[in-house]
């Protein structure tokens, strides 16, 4: 599938905590220039970067802002691509990952910003998807733009998937959250063997203004 020897694929490590930031800015922007996890905080791009920095430095286990949940492909020693995946519920406490999340979040982000963000929850709620215990996670994939069109997506989420069956014999759920108007993403994981399961849809006429769509979809692989 990859058409060029220069590319290797690897466990994510702590040096590769900036590029993973930026990872996860680009995968919030769904290919728009909507970041919602920046403006659901009243956040710049560069300030959640650093908040990012400090969540993954943290190295907890078992959620989206986890390094160890990441795999990185490098091209000449550089990243150019990465993707991340969990197994809900594999952590030492057996807490959901969103409870992780919102933990992490409220240590690093400041009091002021969270406050400010409660009256702006009602317009994330109807998109909000729960993780299901059990189920193999995947979530912030992004591939640098002078890298796409090298099935490195593909091959992150194969890699992910094959890592993660390793781990888990009994598997039997890959699940992830893309938004509708992501098509190429949609596409790429339905050849990948993915299936929408449902369809989630907020008619808040003001959720443009922090998402890239107001229609998620949850999409699921069985084993």
């Amino acid at each position: 599938m990859i058409d060029d020897k220069k590319y290797i694929i690897r466990r994510a490590t702590i040096n590769d905590i900036s590029f993973i930031a930026d990872v996860i800015l680009e995968a919030e922007k769904s290919g728009t220039g909507n970041c919602g996890l920046a403006k659901l905080y009243g956040l710049t791009e560069i300030e959640l970067k650093q908040y990012l920095v400090n969540m993954l430095d943290e190295e907890i286990d078992g959620c989206e802002f986890s390094i160890s949940s990441f795999l990185v492909v490098e091209y000449d020693g550089k990243p150019v691509a990465a993707g991340g995946g969990w197994l809900e519920g594999d952590n030492e406490d057996g807490m959901a990952s969103s409870m992780l999340k919102a933990n992490l979040i409220a240590y690093y982000i400041p009091s002021e910003n969270i406050k400010s963000s409660r009256s702006r929850l009602d317009v994330v709620k109807d998109i909000q998807i729960e993780r299901e215990m059990g189920a193999f996670q995947l979530e912030y994939a992004y591939v640098t733009k002078e890298h796409q069109g090298h099935f490195l997506y593909e091959w992150l989420v194969e890699e992910l998937l094959k890592q993660a069956i390793q781990k888990n014999p009994g598997l039997k759920k890959a699940q992830t959250h893309v938004f509708e108007n992501n098509k190429v993403v949609v596409l790429m994981l339905k050849l990948l063997g993915f299936k929408i399961s449902e369809k989630y849809v907020s008619q808040r006429e003001d959720i443009h203004q922090y998402y890239p769509d107001n229609v998620m979809l949850l999409m699921e692989k069985m084993y």
